[in-house]
């Protein structure tokens, strides 16, 4: 298995933003107002060779300064500065063939000083990953809640419902295998915890049953680095989901 989110990011924000949100069910992504003009990425005449690579596309990354494209090729990350594809049709796993070249970037707030980047010219999807396979076979959405101490943006509910659906695909507990093969409603609940001096999301992942719902997974999210843990409950342990 793969990291999920433990990626070299170039340039910009892979952090966490927080706004007004609630909801129990994640339904279609919620329109939000359009960007603002990003800056634009610059191609230095001495770096015009285009390269082509099959890779493992990873997420998108839209909250910083320039959009962004995450993909893994073999045990590499690569993050692309992404100004020519504007669909967001891709899951985690998918299989692509991108073709970019090296180039700069402008640094906004920093006199405008240029840093190498990865400039993404074209992405096509080459084959569909575990996400898609499960959203096609499980065929429910998943639903979910968190505290009402704490406040979300869509892009980060967003995230972690990614997140959800990927380990799922990837699991062993037996009662969520169960599940998911009977097409039982599933949901997960959000909340924030420390455990040995670090903050960490912690996601609780349950079938629901007749009788409710009882959760069967925690995950542990670490907040700096975005590690995935799974949670040992009878040792008291987190066990790193590679």
């Amino acid at each position: 298995m793969k990291k999920l989110i433990n990626a070299f990011i170039i340039i910009g924000i892979c952090g966490l933003l927080a706004c007004h949100s609630k909801t129990t069910e994640k339904q279609e992504p919620v329109k939000q107002n359009p960007a603002p003009k990003q800056p634009v990425a610059e191609q230095k005449q001495d770096n015009h060779h285009e390269h082509v690579d099959q890779m493992a596309f990873v997420e998108y990354l839209d909250d910083g300064d320039y959009f962004q494209i995450l993909a893994r090729k073999g045990d590499s990350t690569f993050c692309f500065i992404n100004e020519t594809d504007n669909n967001r049709d891709l899951n985690r796993g998918d299989q692509i063939q991108v073709i970019w070249k090296k180039g700069t970037v402008t640094v906004p707030g920093d006199n405008d000083s240029e840093m190498p980047a990865l400039l993404l010219l074209s992405v096509k999807k080459l084959g569909d990953g575990p996400v898609t396979s499960f959203r096609n076979t499980y065929g429910k959405k998943l639903k979910y809640t968190w505290s009402t101490d704490e406040e979300f943006t869509t892009s980060y509910l967003n995230k972690v419902y990614q997140l959800t659906e990927y380990y799922l695909t990837q699991t062993k507990n037996p009662l969520l295998q169960a599940a998911i093969k009977k097409r039982d409603q599933l949901t997960y609940s959000i909340e924030s915890a420390e455990r040995n001096g670090q903050q960490y999301r912690v996601i609780g992942i349950a079938p629901v049953g007749p009788n409710g719902s009882t959760i069967v997974q925690w995950l542990y999210v670490g907040e700096e680095d975005g590690r995935i843990y799974e949670y040992d409950l009878p040792q008291d342990k987190l066990i790193a989901f590679d």
